[in-house]
């Protein structure tokens, strides 16, 4: 990934909640629970969307999470851009943002582009009766303006449609 030096790291986490009785189980990004937690809240690992992984949006973009209680950090690869260049030379980005706890969480992601733009994400992961998960967001894109009579045109919104492709757990610290 153009010079940026990536560590794999396993992650293992065990999250008990005694209060509540659920117990979860993660293992490189693959989740179970124990039968008195499926039982008793109606989640299962086909049910429970996990964001840590690499993601593909409709576009093509590249979009790799790692999340660690509820901080994400993790690289944006765009496809596209408003012109060529806007997005840096390599066109991709270091992201940080938050997820939510719940067996569907919402989601949100910024990233800084090296030309000085920025973008942030708002939005849901969501797994599908299939098992298939995808990531629903919409997204605010902030382009420099170079002078106030400039401002009307430098903020674009949209929507990205992302769907999970594979684990791949790196160390964004």
């Amino acid at each position: 990934m153009g010079g940026m030096s990536i560590r794999v790291v396993k992650l293992i986490l065990v999250v008990a909640l005694c209060a509540g009785g659920l117990v979860i189980h993660c293992a490189n990004g693959e989740v179970s629970f124990t039968e008195q937690s499926e039982a008793r809240y109606g989640v299962t690992k086909a049910s429970y969307c996990n964001v840590t992984g690499v993601w593909r949006n409709d576009l093509g973009s590249l979009l790799q999470l790692h999340a660690v209680g509820s901080v994400m950090k993790g690289v944006y690869v765009t496809a596209v851009e408003s012109s060529i260049g806007a997005a840096g030379f390599h066109g991709q980005a270091g992201l940080t943002g938050f997820v939510s706890e719940g067996a569907q969480p919402t989601v949100t992601f910024s990233v800084l582009w090296e030309k000085g733009s920025c973008t942030s994400w708002v939005g849901q992961c969501f797994t599908l009766p299939n098992g298939e998960r995808v990531l629903k967001t919409h997204w605010m894109l902030r382009s420099v303006a170079n002078s106030p009579k400039e401002n009307w045109m430098s903020t674009r919104f949209g929507e990205d449609h992302f769907t999970f492709l594979h684990v791949e757990i790196q160390n964004y610290s």
